[in-house]
């Protein structure tokens, strides 16, 4: 994609979605002790050791189309086997169903989905973003805020883009930007529950897109929950297919 005249495709979309949520997995590893990210042949392992990102940040993503599908499985096994890591999630894209067969047949079950999303920047949508009360981001109270306490003590602000919004006063609603290859990948969305159904995860997003655009980026991705489809819709993300995650069968 040349410049914001010519839309992305959506396999451009997906790929490039793709490449800037490995790279997003790096940056937390680069502040968590003992992880690291490793790209074998058809796919990245997120490996990290110590908690809270030992509890959700391990996950493997399997490219679509990965050659020796056996061969990739067993690197993944091996790569978490070695790290003492046993709770894991592999993705697997819904458009490659003979994969997620060869899973269920390995032992791993059916967890969970989430949706990837993706715009040129260029297609934001009209969305209200004047009446949010920002505050600066301080990483200790932003990872407190989204429920993750203590993740990654040792990462460097200054490698995203941290928002919080506040409520009534009250700090509510988080957002995490990382920019990759003109790509902005908008992460650590959440809201407190009292401060739901206001439109701050929408503004938030919406916001977060409009930076990115004057930071020199042409589009933005993210993965979505079901039932957030709808707010980053709202937004101008077009859905690109959900990511099925497996998990070990205990």
């Amino acid at each position: 994609m040349s410049s914001e005249s010519a839309p992305p495709s959506a396999s451009a979309l997906f790929e490039r979605s793709l490449a800037t949520l490995v790279r997003s997995w790096e940056y937390l590893a680069s502040g968590s002790p003992g992880a690291r990210v490793s790209e074998p042949a058809g796919a990245a392992i997120a490996a990290f050791v110590r908690p809270p990102e030992r509890e959700f940040l391990n996950n493997a993503v399997l490219v679509p189309g990965a050659a020796d599908l056996g061969a990739t499985l067993g690197t993944i096994e091996h790569t978490y086997g070695t790290h003492g890591i046993e709770r894991y999630a592999i993705w697997v894209h819904e458009s490659e169903p003979e994969v997620a067969a060869e899973l269920r047949a390995r032992g791993y079950r059916f967890e969970t989905a989430t949706r990837t999303m993706a715009m040129a920047v260029a297609e934001l949508a009209a969305v209200e973003i004047s009446r949010l009360d920002l505050v600066p981001a301080d990483l200790e109270e932003f990872w407190r805020l989204a429920g993750v306490e203590g993740l990654a003590p040792e990462l460097p602000a200054s490698g995203a883009h941290f928002y919080v919004a506040r409520s009534g006063g009250v700090n509510a609603a988080t957002l995490m930007a990382f920019d990759h290859d003109r790509d902005c990948g908008i992460y650590m969305v959440g809201t407190v529950p009292a401060a739901r159904r206001q439109g701050l995860a929408t503004a938030l997003s919406a916001l977060a897109v409009a930076e990115a655009r004057t930071r020199g980026c042409i589009t933005a991705s993210l993965q979505a929950t079901e039932m957030a489809v709808g707010v980053y819709a709202r937004v101008g993300f077009r859905d690109l297919g959900r990511f099925e995650e497996y998990v070990r069968s205990r």
